[in-house]
């Protein structure tokens, strides 16, 4: 076990233990902060409306609008099956209840994450949505978290951050429920604290995320390509010093070209950077097999020989096609959230979407039409795994269905 590992469930177990005056105790700790009980909890809808700028509120909402569209575009339905008479099936998709929304509010509000993590949440249909916001500052000084809480119909915030907001919104304290899923990006003691909550059966979480990924593949490409590529590998890196950028090309030219214009655009840059590695591959096939072995968070395709190999990208949390689509773009305004899976969890997860509000029901109803074939079937497997009630309970509704005289 780690240090990350060690803090973290000590913080949990100390939090599931002694409640909510221990999370504010760690709230001091960590964040600087001391809050009374009943400044924990506010109510979005007691803030004033706020005054923004009108740019600032433009955006927001083109943002919102953007999110919210693709959103209710790609909600699943659920199915209705009657594959014989006497015989009704359904899928049935349920949205959650209640569901947490982590939002880091380190030096920079990222409002940006409450509306890729809530409006997916607001159009599955969930009735009670919740942000954890760090109390850097009192809420209604911030007036971008005040429009965009109120855009997102977020109706609580709960003022903690960090492993003890997590563990707040899994266990729940006197009025305040715990919720049923606890969905948005964080740091690692917030990823972990989320993983070892769902490991524990306490609640669902919406994907295992790690450190922010990029991987951009190119063959030939123009200056306007190449100074975007290079760009799309700042911009993962510039997250945190444990991002990952991979450059992927089989173009000799590409790679140097690439290479200056990182080079360039760094040379003032006071900030830390997360890695980037430089692969040179052999060709167009063996980029896709390498980018589809890494499964990156993000996965760029910029100029004509990389945009072609769409198609054969499999594993990529999301995937970017053409010059303009950089992964900004998807991080702000076009539409799926940039909630996604990372570490190469992308082989086997996707990203956050109104399907991570919803759980699957299924439901199997019978009227005396049903086919006797179904019992006796389902009798005679029952029989081979040597389970008696089983057997017994499809064979007594076999014998009352035929002693009243209803057979096929």
């Amino acid at each position: 076990m780690n240090s990350v590992q060690e803090t973290v469930r000590q913080i949990l177990d100390d939090i599931k233990q002694q409640g909510l005056s221990k999370a504010l105790e760690y709230t001091e700790q960590f964040d600087g902060v001391r809050l009374e009980p009943d400044q924990v909890l506010v109510d979005v809808a007691s803030l004033p409306d706020p005054s923004l700028n009108p740019d600032q509120k433009e955006a927001i909402d083109f943002a919102a609008s953007q999110i919210r569209q693709f959103h209710q575009a790609t909600k699943p339905s659920s199915t209705e099956v009657d594959p014989v008479p006497g015989l009704h099936l359904e899928e049935r998709l349920v949205p959650l209840n209640r569901v947490g929304i982590y939002v880091p509010n380190g030096q920079y509000p990222l409002v940006s994450s409450l509306l890729m993590s809530a409006i997916p949440a607001q159009v599955a249909g969930v009735n009670d949505l919740i942000a954890a916001i760090a109390p850097r500052s009192p809420l209604e000084s911030n007036p971008l978290w005040v429009y965009a809480l109120k855009v997102t119909g977020i109706r609580t915030v709960l003022r903690l951050g960090g492993a003890q907001a997590i563990a707040i919104m899994g266990y729940g304290f006197d009025g305040f429920p715990p919720v049923d899923l606890i969905a948005g990006p964080g740091n690692q003691f917030v990823a972990q604290a989320k993983q070892e909550l769902f490991r524990q059966s306490v609640v669902g979480i919406d994907v295992i995320a790690g450190p922010s990924e990029v991987l951009v593949i190119t063959g030939e490409i123009d200056e306007k390509q190449a100074e975007v590529a290079a760009l799309d590998l700042l911009a993962q890196a510039e997250h945190a010093p444990d991002a990952h950028a991979y450059f992927v090309s089989w173009n000799a030219l590409a790679i140097k070209t690439v290479q200056n214009m990182v080079a360039q655009w760094t040379t003032d840059h006071q900030g830390i950077l997360g890695q980037i590695d430089w692969i040179t591959v052999d060709s167009p096939e063996e980029a896709v097999r390498f980018a589809n072995q890494v499964a990156p968070e993000h996965l760029g395709l910029i100029g004509q020989d990389a945009e072609s190999l769409a198609e054969g990208i499999k594993t990529a949390g999301a995937l970017f096609v053409g010059w303009l689509a950089g992964q900004a773009l998807g991080d702000y305004v076009a539409g799926p959230s940039h909630v996604l899976p990372t570490g190469g969890t992308g082989r086997f997860l996707g990203g956050l979407s109104t399907r991570t509000f919803m759980r699957r029901m299924s439901v199997i109803a019978t009227d005396d039409d049903l086919p006797e074939a179904f019992l006796r079937a389902g009798q005679v497997l029952a029989s081979l795994e040597g389970l008696k009630f089983h057997e017994q309970s499809l064979r007594t509704r076999l014998i009352r269905k035929a002693s009243q005289g209803i057979s096929q």
